[in-house]
């Protein structure tokens, strides 16, 4: 009797382990599988609709001139890349900087993109890491201060983005 019952709780026992361990390596692959949606998903994207786009930033204005700084980066960093997407890009992207003060007295900047790359990302973050010194690895911590100054710049305001489509020209 004792034998019998030896087995059969042995084999149980061996029954548990295997479904536990089946179990962790099911839960490894999700979750792996999960991890890379998540980190796609938490990579900047700016991408317009229209076959024209304009982009409003609202500019704390004691932090212009950092907010120009960055945005001259970025447009050197298009510009000047290897990347022919990224060139064809600083060929339509124009900066202004309104006259007038915004509300609050904050400073307004506009994007205009015209003509709009389809499917390109016009990410300051993306743009930067890819190519502020080179791009990675080397360029961490310029990138991060860059990115710093360009968040710290924007006001509660932030950014309006508006797609554009022309239906008149005179």
């Amino acid at each position: 009797m004792r034998t019998i019952l030896n087995n059969r709780s042995r084999s149980g026992r061996l029954l548990v382990g295997v479904a536990i361990t089946l179990a962790l390596v099911v839960g490894a692959v999700l979750g792996s599988s999960f991890a890379s949606r998540s980190e796609a998903a938490a990579q900047p994207v700016t991408t317009f609709s229209g076959s024209t786009a304009m982009m409003t930033n609202v500019v704390d204005p004691s932090k212009a001139a950092d907010f120009e700084r960055v945005m001259r980066a970025y447009g050197e960093g298009l510009a000047g890349s290897s990347n022919a997407e990224y060139r064809r890009m600083a060929a339509g992207f124009k900066v202004y900087r309104a006259v007038e003060p915004g509300p609050n007295n904050f400073v307004v900047y506009y994007w205009f993109v015209d003509p709009v790359i389809s499917g390109a990302n016009y990410a300051v973050a993306k743009v930067l890491a890819d190519e502020v010194e080179g791009g990675p690895p080397g360029n961490g911590d310029e990138v991060r201060e860059l990115f710093g100054a360009y968040q710290g710049a924007l006001t509660g305001g932030g950014q309006a983005q508006a797609n554009l489509n022309l239906v008149m020209e005179f």
